[in-house]
């Protein structure tokens, strides 16, 4: 036997002792462990949650600096107390400091071509507004945002969905980003739940 031909057997048997043992994982093929596929349901199932808790306010007046259910929220009270109550993650409810600090979630980038491509159900979404005009960039520290936020609700019929209180609608509401002050004003996300 050549030293290449022991090489190759070599390689193959410690690649079927690997795929039997399991010892390691590959996603990288698209293989998905029954632990990393019950961690993506159970995470799945938490951001679904997050929309089902929301939409039970919806209607619920806009009301400046109140977190109350059933009688008002203005935007960032709203997505403090879905997290809150849903989850238990507990966040600043000013939506500048969700905005700006980074303690709170990671950033997704928001692409240029298609402003819905890398965004998650749950991952709060800042838009520019007369509170917070910033440079209207997408992404950057600049570009504003710390006046209004929303949570993405994800997609329905080919739409995506805003879950949010206020946002000119003076209440809480579900409802298509597409074609709305949302679409044209988004200009960063977050994400809270990895």
């Amino acid at each position: 036997m050549t030293k290449k031909t022991i090489f190759k057997k070599g390689i193959i048997t410690l690649a079927g002792v690997i795929a039997l043992t399991g010892a390691v994982q590959a996603p990288a093929l698209g293989v998905t462990t029954p632990k990393a596929a019950a961690a993506i349901s159970t995470q799945s199932t938490q951001l679904s949650k997050l929309i089902t808790k929301g939409k039970t306010q919806l209607g619920v007046k806009w009301r400046s600096g109140v977190q109350k259910p059933g009688y008002g929220f203005d935007c960032s009270n709203f997505t403090s107390w879905v997290y809150s109550s849903t989850l238990g993650i507990k966040f600043s409810s000013s939506s500048r400091s969700q905005r700006y600090s980074s303690s709170i979630g990671k950033q997704v980038i928001i692409d240029s071509k298609n402003k819905y491509k890398n965004l998650k159900v749950g991952d709060l979404l800042f838009f520019k507004n007369s509170a917070d005009r910033g440079d209207g960039s997408l992404n950057r520290s600049t570009s504003g945002g710390g006046g209004h936020v929303g949570i993405y609700a994800g997609v329905v019929n080919g739409k995506h969905y805003i879950l949010q209180a206020g946002g000119g609608r003076a209440k809480v509401t579900y409802e298509p980003m597409e074609g709305t002050w949302f679409a044209s004003s988004l200009v960063y996300a977050k994400r809270i739940v990895n």
